[in-house]
């Protein structure tokens, strides 16, 4: 008990003590908002590098990339909120910055693209289509496996392969086959106009049937440049872009660079992984109309006669500075 010389605290005391804490706790609470934001992002980044890296090394030993990757469009390029498949994972982060292009073997375009990739090693996608039906409790990332557990329609596997003397040999016929939206060289604020010989599609075009505007923007090409300073902002580009699906590690075994497994992205709501794809994204530069004699269409001479790897994305379509820039934004 409190002896004669001994005071308690006065009430003034207890409340000023209680407002220090009650002030300092505010600032911890501000201290800590955006945490998981900002270990999201930095995550990100982390896994873009990683993957980029393992990619590049498993290429660099075997002379080949991974194969069965997985394609973010619908076998048929079905879009539109009745379409199911691999549509229906996507988020609209994804939707808005991906596209798509159709492809058709019966064109000497189409099969020169399918030959690209092919003479990297790339002859087989994991793809959906728009029938599949996504079972509860399975996630996005797992649906496009072919032996994934109750899916309705089974995931499909497109697969092209050149004999001998370089015809096609086991033909795909024709599908859809997932991009980075492209605008081409347009006039300022005009949409973007940029397509593939033989084919009806619009590069420019998201998921969401929005095209890129011209240069003058930050559309047309410019986010193709921002990735990779050599595709010209003003020139229409075929840059193909894939998911690292679950598969890819698969194609990998026995090498002394096998790839372990594939990561995993998440960003709050915007990619959910137990309702959004969300993979990383593999980015192959395919082809490019002639810059000193462009007119908007890339033609079979302009197909690379071996796809390049240009970077990896998250699925959102953010390169590595600006997911790193995300984890500080609000620092």
């Amino acid at each position: 008990m409190l002896q004669n010389n001994q005071k308690g605290f006065t009430l003034l005391e207890l409340l000023v003590v209680i407002t220090l804490l009650a002030t300092l706790s505010v600032g911890a609470l501000v201290a800590y908002e955006g945490i998981g934001e900002n270990a999201s992002n930095v995550a990100a980044a982390n896994n873009i590098k990683v993957a980029d890296s393992s990619i590049r090394a498993y290429r660099a030993f075997n002379s080949v990339y991974p194969n069965q990757w997985d394609n973010l469009s619908n076998l048929s390029g079905e879009t539109g909120v009745s379409s199911g498949g691999a549509y229906s994972t996507l988020a609209p982060a994804t939707r808005n910055f991906f596209g798509q292009v159709d492809l058709d073997t019966a064109d000497a375009t189409a099969v020169e693209v399918l030959r690209s990739l092919a003479n990297v090693g790339v002859t087989e996608l994991q793809t959906l289509t728009s029938a599949a039906v996504l079972p509860a409790g399975l996630s996005p990332n797992e649906f496009f496996n072919e032996s994934a557990p109750g899916v309705n329609v089974p995931a499909d596997e497109v697969e092209w392969s050149f004999d001998a003397v370089g015809a096609l040999d086991d033909n795909p016929g024709t599908f859809t086959l997932s991009i980075v939206t492209s605008g081409g060289d347009v006039a300022d604020n005009a949409n973007g106009n940029c397509t593939l010989a033989g084919s009806a599609t619009n590069l420019a075009l998201n998921f969401e049937g929005v095209a890129e505007l011209g240069e003058g923007t930050l559309g047309a090409s410019r986010k193709l440049n921002r990735i990779n300073d050599n595709l010209d902002s003003d020139v229409c580009h075929l840059v193909v872009a894939v998911g690292f699906g679950k598969d890819v590690p698969g194609t990998t075994l026995g090498s002394p660079v096998a790839i372990g497994t594939a990561p995993t992205y998440t960003n709050g709501n915007i990619v959910n992984p137990s309702i959004h794809y969300a993979r990383y994204i593999a980015l192959f530069h395919v082809g490019s109309d002639d810059e000193d004699n462009a007119n908007g269409t890339i033609e079979s001479d302009e197909i690379l006669p071996s796809a390049r790897l240009l970077a990896v994305v998250d699925t959102e379509g953010r390169n590595i500075d600006t997911a790193i820039a995300g984890a500080f934004a609000s620092n």
